[in-house]
């Protein structure tokens, strides 16, 4: 799923691209999904078919590509373009369009298994897991105000004993009003154990939350800002375990257009630190990675990598040019390197230690919006103006 897990760790296991095998990157092939892309690819191997296949959202159409190239496996035409991100669980691949329609699609033959419509825009990507109550999947997603309040809803997935494709609960108990949410939920377990969600707010709410994954109760809220502009959270959050760097309730890490970046404590919603990044003039959306004592992240002043327990400024490059795409980590640790795209179509792999530019490539696309992912010893993602790109070490095309 979107940054790789529920937690949004944005960390793979692939160890192919690394610090030494960067920097001979080459381009492999391509796709074309549409006249505009920012959903961000999704690779999983399929049992069914016993391959790995990669998902992608286009202006159009949400398609299936065999991981290695190739045609389209299939496609499946909607009305609006797809901002969302794929999740997949138990051979069903789940997304949105910008409708505000839900898909659940056999994974391997694009057959629709259900649908549901929330009636407003949404372009978050969804968080699928195993409903706490054992009863099959369940898919959390939100919508912003389109009018109205936005949503931030728990919807059962296709095998779920309570019914496929139907709410189980939606939240709009926002603290300031008209608002709703564009930033991807992440999922994990509390200091009390009590699985929640957390996500961040439009405005003029300018919040993060931690809502009761069973019940979709409030459990807290944290306001970033107090002003009406345009200083809403829509980054995905990156969440810490519970025990993790010697933070008993764990850590909830997420980025605002305010230009802060904010570590809240899981359990309680207390704020542990925060830091100012240095100002831009884009606004920052992109997520955060965690490996070890560090989080890594874009921003329209460049990337960023903090002390995970202090907030203070490890590393900071590339500081001209202003990134909406999070970023994906690979490699084995120690030899681990950090992938992100730029908004005038850079792609970048940089050192994890120490930020140094390993290798770069000039524009294939008009930008990248979307998140690269890494799997099968490549890096897939998609630019602006619809191509799906993938690169992979030289030694790995012989």
């Amino acid at each position: 799923m979107f940054r790789g897990n529920p937690a949004h760790s944005g960390v793979s296991a692939e160890t192919g691209i690394n610090i030494t095998t960067a920097s001979t990157l080459t381009a492999g092939w391509t796709a074309s999904v549409g006249t505009a892309a920012y959903s961000s690819p999704t690779v999983v191997k399929l049992k069914a078919l016993g391959k790995p296949v990669v998902f992608v959202g286009g202006s159009s159409s949400f398609s299936a590509y065999p991981a290695s190239g190739g045609a389209a496996l299939w496609t499946f035409p909607v009305a609006k373009a797809i901002s969302s991100s794929a999740a997949v669980l138990n051979g069903v691949v789940y997304f949105a369009s910008n409708d505000g329609t839900l898909y659940a699609l056999n994974a391997a033959t694009g057959a629709l298994r259900c649908s549901y419509a929330m009636n407003q825009f949404t372009e978050d990507s969804p968080v699928v897991v195993k409903d706490p109550d054992g009863s099959g999947p369940l898919i959390y997603e939100g919508t912003v105000p389109t009018p109205g309040p936005g949503f931030m809803y728990a919807i059962y997935g296709p095998g779920n004993t309570h019914g496929s494709c139907k709410k189980d609960w939606s939240f709009d108990g926002w603290t300031i009003l008209p608002t709703g949410t564009w930033s991807s939920p992440a999922y994990a377990k509390n200091a009390h154990g009590t699985p929640v969600i957390t996500f961040g707010t439009d405005d003029p709410d300018n919040s993060v939350y931690a809502l009761n994954a069973k019940t979709g109760a409030k459990v807290w809220a944290y306001r970033t800002n107090n002003t009406t502009a345009n200083d809403d959270v829509g980054a995905s959050p990156t969440i810490s375990a519970p025990g993790v760097n010697g933070f008993a309730d764990g850590v909830v890490y997420i980025t605002g257009k305010d230009k802060v970046t904010y570590a809240l404590d899981l359990t309680t919603g207390a704020l542990i630190w925060k830091h100012a990044l240095v100002a831009g003039t884009a606004g920052d959306v992109s997520g955060t990675a965690l490996v070890g004592n560090r989080i890594y992240l874009g921003s329209d002043t460049g990337v960023y990598a903090l002390n995970a327990t202090t907030g203070a400024v490890v590393w900071h490059v590339l500081s001209k040019l202003a990134f909406y795409s999070s970023p994906a980590i690979g490699g084995a640790s120690g030899q681990q390197v950090l992938i992100i795209g730029n908004l005038t179509g850079h792609l970048y792999a940089l050192s994890l230690a120490t930020g140094a530019i390993r290798w770069s490539k000039q524009p294939d696309t008009a930008g990248y919006w979307a998140s690269p992912a890494i799997s099968q010893g490549t890096i897939y993602i998609t630019g602006k103006d619809g191509k799906l790109l993938t690169f992979a070490p030289a030694a790995a095309k012989r």
